[in-house]
């Protein structure tokens, strides 16, 4: 199958299963408080078939990017304004706690998936590389370089998030570009702090910050796949590589720059088991970036958590990729930022299928990621959005009197033509960023 299929068939999976679940959130609890539902489609357009039971048509409609949920008095009809008879069973007769949480169960649905998606694969277990946060190469002129930083260097804080692995530092640099930060390390025992600028740099995942760090890498052997070259040539667990074609290492970085100029090349090692050191000689073979070593890879560890830690392991996580969000957009009301850094469909549709090609996991952490912003995203109060229904009828509340209708849809048409435009410039980078990713291949 073709990366475009690829592409296209995770973007469907992801999107229209988030999209769903939100819709379905809304249903769910209209049904509770006995709204009449008139429509519950999984799809947009066209109604390819579905069946009637009760008062709803439960269809699929033509395009599966999600569906929508069509509530009796709350329906516009075709140009005209809202059908609303006063029937007990419409949405708008509803007292307006109801009509909050009807519309608040949408997004919390959507955070919801987040918070037991990443609890899933917490409770499963997963293995990953450990990686302190100490930096093993600083690139000249680099942001980190200008900042101060050096070699050995351990950072321990960036603002007000502590760093824990190279996993931390890399997310809070690379969602911070062109944003001063407060960078907390230290330095031959001693704390120290100095502020650092992330430079701006386009990647495959969209604008992201850079600071110019290499982290250390670890020279141990993990794992050695029995019948390789590694194993062949008698690498096993445990052993530590000392040396790379006669050049002394402390850590894999050596190796990987070796690995960058000359990929396909024979490799010389020195390794050391115990107390006895070893060369061996890899042969020369094609280069595998999913087995770059030829056989062995760095030690890895795997976290399994219980029922109760995958949760609070969750909550943290997600809590935690909320306030980068929240940062996010500040950083682009605060003019740090710029809507270039916010991804569009083809972003979502490559980045997707990505992570399906990586395998289930990552599929199942993006589709966390994605579902945490996009309930987050429809709790702002943004008319058209269920934030901006939520802050009608919490204003609502304060005036102790409904808005009138025709005030209720200038504010809709209003969000409508905000979020458009926001849509059409997010698609227009969208469009430009990958084609000019295509043209330089």
């Amino acid at each position: 199958m073709s990366n475009f299929a690829i592409n296209l068939f995770a973007f469907i999976l992801v999107l229209g299963f988030l999209i769903f679940a939100h819709e379905a959130g809304h249903f769910f609890m209209a049904k509770l408080f006995k709204v009449r539902v008139l429509v519950f489609s999984f799809g947009f357009g066209k109604r390819l078939f579905g069946f009637q039971r009760g008062d709803t048509d439960y269809r699929v409609s033509l395009i599966p990017l999600g569906g929508y949920v069509r509530m009796a008095g709350d329906t516009p009809d075709e140009g005209g304004p809202i059908a609303v008879t006063g029937s007990p069973d419409e949405f708008l007769s509803k007292p307006k706690w109801q009509r909050f949480v009807i519309l608040f169960a949408g997004p919390a649905m959507n955070i919801l998936i987040a918070i037991l998606f990443v609890a899933a694969v917490n409770l499963m277990g997963t293995q990953y590389q450990l990686i302190r946060p100490v930096i093993s190469e600083v690139t000249p002129k680099g942001a980190a370089a200008r900042a101060g930083l050096q070699t050995g260097d351990l950072i321990v804080r960036i603002g007000n998030e502590p760093i824990n692995d190279y996993d931390d530092l890399k997310l809070a640099i690379s969602m911070n570009a062109e944003t001063p930060l407060r960078v907390e390390y230290m330095r031959d025992g001693q704390l120290r702090t100095t502020i650092m600028k992330p430079e701006r740099v386009n990647s495959d995942f969209g604008p992201v910050g850079r600071a110019g760090i290499t982290p250390r890498l670890d020279p141990t052997v993990g794992r050695v796949i029995e019948g390789s070259p590694a194993w062949k040539a008698g690498i096993r667990s445990g052993d530590r590589v000392v040396s790379v074609n006669g050049q002394p290492i402390n850590d894999l970085n050596a190796l990987n720059k070796v690995l960058v100029k000359q990929p396909d090349a024979p490799l010389t090692l020195e390794l050391v088991r115990g107390t006895t050191r070893y060369v061996v000689n890899l042969p020369a073979t094609k280069f595998d970036e999913r087995n770059p070593y030829r056989g062995f890879f760095p030690p890895v560890e795997l976290r399994k958590l219980s029922v109760g830690g995958a949760l609070k392991e969750s909550v943290r996580q997600n809590w935690k990729m909320l306030r980068y969000t929240f940062n996010a957009i500040g950083r682009i009301f605060r003019a740090e930022g710029s809507v270039r850094e916010l991804s569009g469909p083809i972003d979502i549709a490559r980045i997707s299928g990505e992570m399906f090609r990586q395998g289930w996991v990552a599929l199942i952490l993006l589709m966390a990621m994605i579902s945490l912003q996009l309930g987050v995203m429809n709790l702002l109060p943004i008319p058209v959005l269920d934030g901006g229904h939520i802050a009608v009828l919490l204003v609502e509340g304060v005036v102790r009197r409904d808005l009138s209708l025709r005030t209720k849809e200038r504010i809709q048409q209003l969000g409508f033509a905000m979020l458009a435009a926001l849509m059409i410039v997010v698609l227009y980078h969208d469009v430009v960023k990958n084609v000019t990713r295509l043209g330089q291949g």
